[in-house]
C-alpha cells in the first residue's frame, strides 16, 4: 500500500512540475526570455502542434525589358529637277548634304528645299562645272546657310556662270574643300563612311565636256553595310580608272547612273563590280540629248537592276534604317 501511495503521489507530482514547466516556457517566450532548463523542450516538444506550413514572400516582379531605340536613318534623294542632276541626303547626325543643284536657278530645287524647310545645308558638292549641275545652287548661296563646300579644281573655261559662282562663295567666306581621290570626309563620324573615290584636286581647265565630265567627284556613302554611289558625270574613261584601282570597293546597293544615263557610262565592266540592286537615273522628260540611251538601259537589265527615273516617275527617295537596339 504504501509503494502505490508513494507512486501516485511521485505522478502527480510529476504532473505539477511539468505544468509549472510548461506556464513558464509560455510566460518567458512570450516575453522573448530564451528558456533552456534541461529536458523541457523534450517534453514540450510532445505538447506543440506540427510545424506551420511555410508560405515564402512573394517574388520581386523581373525588371521589364530596357527601352528598345532604333538609330536614325540615311534619307537619300534624287531630285527632278529636269534635265540635270541633284541629291539630297539627310545624314543620321541630322546634318545635310546637298549634291550638285539642277539647271534652274530657281525652281524645282527651290520647291524641293523649301517644302522640307530647309534653311540650312552643312556640306554643298559640286562634282563638276557644268550648267546642269551648278545652276541651281546659286540659289542655295544666295538664300541658305551653308557650311562647307566641295568642289572640283578643274575650270570650265567657257563657264562663265561657275566663275560668278565660285566667286560669291569665296566672297562669303564658306571653307572651300577640294577632295582627291582616297579622301574620307567626315561628315558623320563613327556612323557614315564617305569615301572619295575621284575627283580632280589639282588646277586644270577645259572646255571639252568629256575632260570635265571625268573630273566628277564621285563619292560611296556607306551606312549600316548599305552603300551608295554618287558618280556626277563620269564618263568611260574614269569608270575604267575606277574598276583598276578600286575593283570589288565599287560594290554598292544603290548607283546614281553616270551621265544621266548616257551611252559614254555605265559599262559592263563597271557594273559586273558596283553589283547595285537599284539604279537612279536623273534625266529630264523629252530631253533633246536622248538620254537614258537605250545600251545603257540594256547593261543595267542584263545586270537585273531595278532602274528608277526622275523623268518618269519624279523625285526618288531611297532610306537606310538604323538598327533596332535595346536591352532584353
Amino acid at each position: 500500500m504504501r509503494t502505490e501511495t508513494r507512486t501516485g503521489k511521485t505522478e502527480r507530482t510529476r504532473a505539477f512540475f511539468v505544468s509549472v514547466v510548461l506556464f513558464s516556457a509560455l510566460f518567458l517566450s512570450s516575453s522573448g526570455t530564451v528558456f533552456c532548463a534541461s529536458g523541457a523542450f523534450d517534453s514540450l516538444s510532445k505538447l506543440t502542434p506540427p510545424d506551420a506550413v511555410f508560405i515564402p514572400e512573394p517574388a520581386a516582379p523581373a525588371p521589364l525589358p530596357g527601352p528598345f531605340r532604333a538609330s536614325p536613318a540615311l534619307n537619300a534623294y534624287f531630285i527632278s529637277v529636269g534635265q540635270g542632276d541633284s541629291e539630297y541626303i539627310e545624314l543620321p547626325n541630322g546634318k545635310n548634304v546637298l549634291i550638285d543643284g539642277g539647271p534652274n536657278p530657281t525652281a524645282p530645287l527651290v520647291q524641293f528645299l523649301s517644302g522640307r524647310g530647309v534653311t540650312k545645308i552643312d556640306y554643298v558638292v559640286l562634282t563638276h562645272p557644268h550648267l546642269d549641275h551648278y545652276s541651281g545652287l546659286d540659289y542655295v548661296f544666295s538664300h541658305l546657310k551653308v557650311g562647307s563646300f566641295y568642289d572640283t579644281r578643274e575650270d570650265n573655261t567657257g563657264a562663265v556662270g561657275a566663275k560668278a559662282l565660285r566667286a560669291k562663295i569665296s566672297a562669303q567666306g564658306i571653307p572651300v574643300v577640294y577632295p582627291a581621290a582616297g579622301d574620307s570626309l567626315d561628315w558623320d563620324p563613327g556612323e557614315v563612311q564617305v569615301k572619295v573615290l575621284n575627283g580632280c584636286a589639282t588646277p586644270g581647265g577645259s572646255n571639252s565636256g568629256s575632260v570635265i565630265n571625268d573630273c566628277s567627284i564621285v563619292l560611296k556613302v556607306t551606312y549600316q553595310n548599305t552603300s551608295i554611289l554618287y558618280t556626277g558625270d563620269m564618263q568611260s574613261d574614269a569608270e575604267a580608272a575606277l574598276v583598276s584601282s578600286y575593283g570589288s570597293q565599287l560594290q554598292s546597293d544603290v548607283l546614281k547612273v553616270g551621265h544621266h544615263g548616257s551611252n559614254t557610262a555605265t559599262s559592263r565592266a563597271f557594273l559586273d563590280l558596283v553589283k547595285p540592286k537599284y539604279a537612279y537615273i536623273e534625266v529630264g522628260e523629252g530631253n533633246t540629248f536622248g538620254f537614258p540611251a537605250q545600251a545603257t538601259l540594256t547593261n543595267l537589265q542584263a545586270a537585273g537592276v531595278t532602274v528608277y527615273r526622275t523623268d518618269l516617275g519624279g523625285t526618288q527617295e531611297y532610306s537606310i534604317a538604323g538598327i533596332r537596339t535595346g536591352t532584353l
